[in-house]
């Protein structure tokens, strides 16, 4: 049917149709102005986007201080939740984003996020957290953080409710109570770790250097290289042992010195140089006195052989299956083994193989951790079928739903840590009649071994019941609830304090302690067209990244990296605090040099934990001694604080610097030539070739 439309209809129509087109046009019009707006804040939402990503993965891997890191990823939440909000109610927020001001703002709300994830990342860390000078200096950077971080909140008009009273209490105990578990961890975990100074042992930063070089493309002036042992200093025992060879593999030796030691066959193929790499870190970890000591290569019978300490007893798993082991002792042991885990992992080193069978031990029953990553044969791959089914017995749920794809992290060490203090205490493989399938099944569902008491005695039980609590923790399927290896290594300190090794025996016949009971099972746990004038056109001030000022110096336009660092100096950006302090004392761009402003901002950068700018700073106190400057006093031991903490914090002229003046005695007014040998071997691994001079011309290795 045909409908006819009258003149006056057709007339209506056509009213309407260039109405629609025009309120369209005015529509995109207003779109259009809106898009110039945000137009410059798009590149900065995903700069933000980026570092709050950047700051929930260091979250989810911190070791250290998680309640304090809590506090903070608090605040990170709201932010995400803030800036999520702005980006979708962009029409809405089209007067801010043209004022210039809240440009600015924006831009001193990102350098916050940055300074957010610079000290989660430092004091979720050892090496981090030893940056600060103490821990009042944590509290205060934290509370500097927290202002801060309010301040540029409500500079965008951001709504947070953790600006009151009851947010300072719960950051303030999170704080303390934090802080006071690293004093005791820091006290308590031995000089394998933590010096008499309450530093990093040197070998851990060594470790930590031989570590970054084997991963770096840039080529080594000093080759990495493992110890080399004269074959001729290996010789047969003086008695004969029935396990003088223990499988086709390993043979007992004695060094010139005495010392027993196994030599095990090491076939170098693939590439060498990298497996002497591997090897030559591994000689180092020997240091933790809980990790099998590698004595270097040498041969035997012909055979490329690794020589590593002899352990008597064998593995826990060769002792738990001989012996029924004392409860007080194996408090002990599992201690020990906590130590040397404590120690891998501030080198950030994960054995990936944690099992009673990988733990050996030796004449005094001292429990060693041998067979991770870097000193495994390299012909043991895990392709067997009966291999695999060991390895998934000990093995991290995450990591189990595909193990080839899924990366293995701390929190997968831990939970094996878990199980093999389960097979310590119990003396049995886990679920030892079980096939893969079922054992696959089993923990992805949630499920575990079965927790079992022994009723000898009540101490026993106690021990036990605490022992259960730790492996209960360190098990749990949820990877952030799952137990810390400090919180762990604190709690294996109290039972052992609590419980100290006596006289009773700590091998017994087997089957005369673990007579057992079952106790109850522990749960796992689950529209306006026209804009006002202002609006038509606007101008937001150019800003240059940080990153582009330091290409810029790099390029040598110091005028363009100036005024990029005095920007950004203005959003509290501890990186361009340290480049004003350098342009400041070299007197660029214009010649004009201003050392006391150099040093102020030198300090504030050194506080922030920025190793070159301590070394700068430490400098600009020295500078004194020759030509006195009003309003800069050098004080030797502030000199001194500040030189160490860049030295210890990866600066190699630091480094260098702090080895010459101890080992040679100079301006410190005192010689330490041991003091001063350990940070000149740090530089020279480091590459540096004035330490490597003088290590050399004393006839020092390094």
């Amino acid at each position: 049917m045909k409908h006819n439309i009258s003149q006056d209809d057709a007339g209506h129509k056509k009213d309407d149709s260039i109405s629609i087109s025009e309120s369209a046009k005015n529509a995109l019009c207003v779109l259009g102005v809106v898009g110039d707006a945000v137009q410059p804040y798009l590149p900065l939402f995903s700069t933000v986007t980026i570092i709050i990503t950047e700051i929930n993965s260091i979250y989810e891997n911190a070791k250290y201080n998680k309640k304090v890191c809590n506090s903070l990823m608090d605040r990170v939440n709201v932010a995400e939740f803030s800036i999520k909000t702005l980006e979708r109610r962009k029409n809405e927020n089209e007067k801010n984003f043209r004022d210039p001001v809240y440009f600015r703002a924006f831009h001193h709300f990102i350098e916050v996020m940055k300074n957010i994830k610079q000290f989660i990342a430092n004091v979720s860390t050892l090496s981090g957290f030893q940056k600060y000078f103490h821990a009042n200096s944590v509290k205060e950077k934290f509370e500097s953080l927290t202002s801060e971080f309010e301040s540029a909140m409500k500079d965008l008009h951001f709504t947070t409710s953790l600006h009151n009273e009851e947010q300072r209490r719960i950051d303030h105990e999170s704080l303390d109570s934090d802080l006071q578990e690293m004093a005791e961890f820091l006290n308590t975990i031995g000089e394998n770790v933590i010096d008499t100074n309450q530093q990093l042992n040197t070998v851990l930063t060594e470790i930590v250097i031989l570590k970054n070089q084997m991963g770096s493309s840039k080529s080594n002036t000093t080759p990495i290289t493992a110890n080399e042992i004269d074959p001729k200093e290996l010789k047969d025992p003086q008695v004969g042992r029935h396990d003088d060879r223990r499988g086709s593999t390993v043979v007992r030796k004695m060094l010139s010195n005495g010392e027993d030691v196994a030599c095990k066959t090491k076939i170098l193929d693939g590439d060498g140089q990298k497996i002497k790499a591997h090897l030559a870190l591994l000689g180092k970890l020997k240091e933790s006195k809980n990790i099998l000591k590698f004595y270097g290569l040498s041969k035997v019978e012909d055979q490329n052989v690794m020589v590593f300490e002899w352990a008597d007893f064998g593995s826990l798993q060769e002792v738990y299956g001989r012996y029924d082991i004392g409860w007080r002792s194996k408090i002990q042991m599992a201690l020990d083994i906590c130590r040397g885990l404590v120690f891998l992992q501030t080198c950030d080193i994960l054995h990936h193989d944690i099992r009673c069978a990988n733990i050996m031990m030796t004449k005094q029953l001292v429990p060693k951790l041998s067979n991770f990553k870097y000193a495994r044969h390299n012909s043991q791959a895990t392709t067997d079928i009966k291999e695999i089914t060991n390895i998934l017995r000990w093995m991290a749920p995450e990591k189990m739903k595909d193990h080839k794809i899924v990366r293995y992290t701390f929190k997968c060490e831990i939970f094996r840590f878990g199980m093999l203090l389960w097979e310590l205490l119990f003396q049995k493989i886990p679920y030892e009649d079980n096939d893969m399938n079922k054992i696959k099944d089993h923990v992805l569902k949630g499920g575990r071994e079965t927790i079992v008491m022994n009723i000898s005695s009540q101490e026993n039980r106690k021990i036990q019941n605490k022992f259960s609590k730790i492996i209960i923790a360190a098990w749990q399927q949820d990877v952030n609830i799952r137990a810390s290896l400090l919180d762990i290594f604190l709690k294996l300190q109290k039972l052992a304090a609590n419980y100290p090794i006596d006289t009773s025996p700590t091998l017994n016949p087997l089957g005369s302690l673990l007579l057992s009971q079952m106790i109850e099972s522990v749960s796992i746990g689950k529209s306006a067209t026209e804009l006002p004038d202002s609006f038509q056109n606007f101008t937001l001030p150019t800003i240059v990244p940080l990153e582009e000022g330091i290409e810029a110096h790099k390029k040598k336009d110091y005028q363009k990296a100036w005024s990029c660092f005095n920007e950004n100096v203005k959003f509290n950006s501890t990186v361009a605090k340290y480049w004003m302090g350098y342009y400041l004392s070299e007197g660029l761009p214009d010649g004009k040099k201003d050392p006391v402003k150099a040093n102020l901002f030198f300090k504030e950068a050194a506080d922030d934990g920025i190793a070159d700018a301590q070394l700068h700073y430490a400098f600009s106190l020295l500078h004194t001694l020759n030509k006195p400057i009003p309003g800069i006093k050098f004080d030797r031991k502030v000199f001194v604080s500040y030189l160490s903490r860049a030295a210890n914090g990866g600066n190699i002229a630091a480094q260098y610097n702090l080895g010459d003046m101890y080992f040679n005695g100079k301006i410190l007014g005192i010689k330490n030539a041991e003091l001063g040998i350990k940070f000149l071997k740090l530089a020279a691994l480091n590459n540096d070739p004035r330490s490597i001079k003088i290590l050399k011309d004393n006839k020092i290795d390094f």
